[in-house]
């Protein structure tokens, strides 16, 4: 009887111990939020641009163990956007605006700068938005996909700031 107890605790302890793939973001160096991710997910990182105001919109997708970036949408068609060969193509949008899509470049080591408070650069994923502005502006964020234990990833990592 103590076989197929133990057995279960093992299976159960291995399962909980197994590899949860997600994305860890990190401010200068320093790791302030993980979420859980599965291939094909999507997720946002949108800001309001300095000079204008418009809200730009990039987004990124998990892809064969990285991370990609997809679309790129912004109100209207402001200065140096436009078609560049190979990395992806305009599309309208309603009310004059502009995304360009089918980018498909690689993101896994993104760098930026983030913006002020006002400049809202904030990551939306599962329709939950974190303003790294907010708590961090002109600061470095950066982010890669890791793996996290399966008990681990249920409980997704945040800096109590976001």
């Amino acid at each position: 009887m103590r076989w197929p107890v133990l057995i279960l605790v093992l299976l159960g302890t291995g399962l909980l111990l197994w590899p949860r793939a997600g994305v860890s973001v990190r401010v200068d160096g320093r790791p302030v939020l993980w979420f859980p991710t599965v291939e094909g997910e999507r997720f946002e990182l949108s800001w309001r641009h300095s000079v204008s105001g418009i809200v730009v919109r990039d987004v990124f997708a998990v892809e064969d163990g990285r991370i990609y970036l997809e679309e790129t949408h912004n109100p209207w068609f402001a200065a140096g956007l436009g078609e560049v060969e190979g990395r992806g193509r305009v599309v309208a949008e309603a009310n004059h605006a502009v995304a360009i899509v089918d980018i498909h470049e690689p993101a896994d080591d993104l760098k930026l700068r983030i913006g002020r408070p006002e400049i809202h650069h904030t990551l939306w994923i599962r329709g939950r938005g974190y303003d790294f502005s907010a708590c961090f502006s002109h600061r470095r964020l950066t982010w890669s996909l890791d793996a996290r234990p399966w008990l681990l990833a249920l409980f997704p990592a945040k800096d109590p700031c976001l």
